[in-house]
């Protein structure tokens, strides 16, 4: 029989990881205070992540720390001492996304498991093939992924396989999302998301606004629906999303999918989900409803929630009266007494109080609240007192038991000893010497009576052997001072075993070469236009053409240009290999021609390529900014594209510059989702891939003080959501000493591709020039925090 699937509960402070044990989970995750993606959670300091090992290994669970944002240079020495106090306190694995800081973790803690997070965009079988041949432990998939690939990945790989079930669901891909970053310096890969995407945006095409609404906004997932499935295509690892949440909120959601596992395992064919637990979890969160995320679906308009971006609770009443500041509700479900209501009143906001008295269904109650409140207003009850109550105490009183196994011997003129073992921990008390018994001698029966009896302990005997001689006697309280000193001894004991030494590893110093490398220019291309005025330019090293199916039909005529010019022509790859998309790609084709190689985004691209004898490149969205990432690069790749999440005092601490290239011109990729806007909104996708506006340019999405370009890849169903105004770097162009500088084309014209060139070459020259009066301007002249 297979292993049973983990269960994976989020911890944002010591009640989320009392809930999380109380309920059955199998695991927690949590995050120190610093070097984790959840920074504005409570998390946790150092002795308290020693408790929470502690804790949670007496009741064998484990305890994985996220260390998975991205680091810069300085950070390293200190999160190296982090990372050796997690080891030592006994931490079961580190949840990561930073390149660099995980080829550390497996070069000094070999011992200590990764789990790749889902931050590193995992997407496809050559990614998990790559991170296994790294020795990584775990890998936690993109949400995107069907269960089709979930299967197919898990039948290929040794790994650990953990997915999502439960939560808020990212529209971007997971490490591929820059908004909050450009618009804020606060950046999501650096554990500060700004959620902008849960902002109200337009969709306008052609000056004409078609939807308004937060339209980036998703709804949770809940997937008890397709758990079997999940279960099925072998899962390893089902975890619940929610760091920022209350300890009320992990209890019940642990505790409905402790008991869905649990049914499926004793008898999948009974299989089936209660209404009183849908709707138990729409109670305690949920926008809208829920989807059951990707798993059987590639999008569409049913997994967004435009209306309303915060908790929805459930739908109790509606107003029937309001005057005076008293609202009169008609409750169409029982309510009481602290009870939390929100009357919808067309504002995000909307207007809440708490009942000060209970309410039978149907009946009517008034409340005093103030605020644009109307009658026919709908009315949701956003927290149920009861249900807190009810949830709260399984923090406050832990039920679980960790099961153990006993021995105890009772002989003549013997000490008394007993052992007590879970698994491989075992330890031996003695006591003392039983007396011959007047009337009463001890019997198995008694004696087990006794021993069974482990009160507050964290333990339940499920098996006591018991070898005894005939007519000895020995008080209670003889036997509890044994059973009470063996169980101290075993809560020591597994503490302790879990317990590493330190390695109090040293990084090596960071030299830095001061040289100034000479500086060429490459370009992005994605047409015939920018490619040729690029081309006659004559001061362009790389163009970096865009994969298409149009591409490979002209791609020999295309060579045999560049190479006349003594221009390199590269390939630049989709930045999500799922299969779907990878089988797409006419890989033998490019391979057979003459291309100057591939520009790569990704380990799936890296496995894929990297014995097939063409020089690869690293794109700039690969996330680089320290150099333990580059460094790490470099042993694939010819040249490094540097993340625009470095600032100028950031870009000046690598070495080896001559094989590095900075972004200096370009729309800037913010987001990369499937959940296209134009097709949820426009053109009519639900539930599938592809829309009835396959194709359609134009359009734009508009918040209050931006617009954003949506470059929509109908034929993967993909979206990307650029800037409207191109970043520019052109007027601290000398502070930048890469040997490469990088202009990206979006939707610029030949003759506009002609004029940026030129700007920049003179630049690189020694003339002073200007960035464009629409653009974005010293994006690196700020620290992305």
């Amino acid at each position: 029989m297979k292993n049973k699937v983990e269960l994976l509960a989020p911890s944002g402070n010591f009640d989320c990881v009392r809930a999380a044990i109380s309920n059955g989970a199998n695991a927690v995750y949590l995050g120190g205070r610093l070097f984790n993606a959840r920074a504005f959670a409570a998390n946790f300091d150092n002795e308290e992540l020693k408790e929470v090992c502690d804790f949670c290994h007496l009741y064998d669970a484990k305890v994985y720390v996220t260390v998975n944002t991205l680091y810069k240079n300085e950070e390293f020495p200190e999160l190296i001492s982090f990372i050796d106090e997690l080891y030592a306190m006994g931490v079961d694995g580190l949840i990561m996304q930073d390149i660099g800081a995980i080829a550390l973790v497996r070069k000094y803690w070999p011992d200590l498991p990764v789990h790749v997070s889902t931050q590193l965009t995992s997407n496809s079988l050559e990614d998990i093939k790559w991170y296994e041949r790294e020795g990584v432990r775990t890998a936690v998939l993109s949400r995107e992924l069907s269960l089709e690939e979930i299967r197919n990945i898990k039948a290929n790989t040794s790994m650990r396989i953990e997915t999502f079930i439960h939560g808020a669901l990212c529209v971007s891909y997971s490490g591929q999302c820059l908004m909050s970053s450009v618009l804020g310096a606060r950046s999501g890969n650096r554990g500060k998301c700004a959620q902008n995407c849960r902002m109200n945006y337009a969709l306008v095409n052609n000056g004409r606004e078609v939807a308004q609404g937060h339209l980036l906004s998703t709804k949770d997932i809940c997937t008890l629906d397709v758990l079997p499935d999940i279960l099925e295509a072998g899962v390893d690892s089902l975890k619940i999303e929610g760091r920022m949440k209350s300890p009320e909120y992990v209890a019940g959601v642990t505790a409905i999918y402790r008991k869905y596992i649990d049914r499926y395992y004793s008898d999948p064919n009974q299989y089936k989900v209660e209404e009183a637990d849908r709707q138990l979890l729409r109670q305690l969160f949920n926008r809208g409803g829920f989807s059951s995320g990707y798993y059987k679906t590639h999008s569409g308009a049913d997994m967004m929630c435009p209306e309303h971006p915060r908790n929805w609770g459930v739908y109790a009443g509606e107003v029937t009266s309001y005057r005076n500041g008293l609202a009169e509700i008609r409750f169409s479900k029982d309510m009481n007494t602290g009870d939390g209501i929100e009357i919808w009143t067309g504002s995000d906001e909307g207007e809440g109080c708490y009942l000060n008295k209970a309410c039978k269904k149907n009946e009517k109650l008034t409340v005093r609240i103030a605020g644009n409140i109307r009658k026919g207003q709908k009315v949701y009850q956003t927290s149920d007192r009861l249900l807190m109550d009810r949830l709260g105490r399984t923090v406050e009183k832990i039920d679980r038991k960790t099961p153990i196994r006993g021995f105890i011997s009772i002989k003549a003129n013997e000490e008394t000893v007993l052992s007590l073992w879970h698994g491989d921990v075992r330890v031996t008390v003695k006591g003392e010497i039983p007396s011959e018994a007047l009337n009463q001698p001890l019997t198995e029966e008694l004696v087990a009576g006794q021993l069974n009896k482990l009160g507050n302990t964290p333990f339940e005997l499920e098996n006591l052997k018991v070898i005894i001689d005939d007519g000895l006697y020995l008080n209670r309280s003889a036997l509890n001072s044994l059973k009470s000193e063996a169980t101290e001894q075993l809560e020591k004991a597994i503490k302790q075993s879990y317990k590493r030494e330190y390695r109090k590893p040293e990084l090596p110093p960071l030299v830095i070469k001061n040289e100034v490398p000479a500086r060429k220019l490459t370009v992005e291309v994605r047409n015939e236009e920018q490619f040729a005025a690029a081309l006659d330019s004559g001061v362009i090293d790389t163009i970096y053409y865009l994969y298409s199916p149009q591409l490979v039909a002209d791609l020999d005529s295309l060579v045999s240009r560049a190479h006349e010019k003594g221009v390199k022509l590269v390939i630049r790859l989709n930045r999500i290999w799922r299969k779907y998309i990878a089988d797409k790609i006419r890989l033998a084709d490019l391979l057979a021609s003459d291309i100057d190689g591939f520009l790569i985004s990704n380990t799936a691209h890296l496995n894929a390529l990297k014995d097939k004898g063409k020089p690869l490149y690293l794109d700039y969205t690969g996330n680089i900014v320290n150099d333990h990432a580059r460094q790490y690069w470099k042993q694939y790749c010819a040249r490094i594209g540097l993340s625009i999440e470095n600032s100028y005092d950031e870009l000046e601490g690598y070495d080896d510059r001559k094989d590095l290239e900075i972004p200096v011109y370009g729309r800037l990729p913010l987001m990369l989702t499937h959940q296209c806007p134009i097709g949820n909104f426009a053109g009519n996708k639900k539930n599938r891939m592809y829309c009835s506006k396959a194709n359609e340019k134009g359009y734009l999405l508009v918040s209050e003080n931006s617009q954003f370009i949506l470059d929509n890849d109908c034929d993967n169903c993909l979206c990307t959501i650029y800037t409207a105004k191109p970043f520019e770097a052109i007027e601290n162009l000398p502070r930048l000493k890469a040997g490469y500088l990088r202009l990206s084309m979006l939707n610029e014209t030949g003759r506009q591709v002609s004029e940026i060139i030129g700007r920049y070459a003179r630049a690189i020259g020694g003339q002073k020039e200007k960035a464009g009066t629409e653009s974005i301007r010293d994006l690196y002249n700020r620290s992305v925090r």
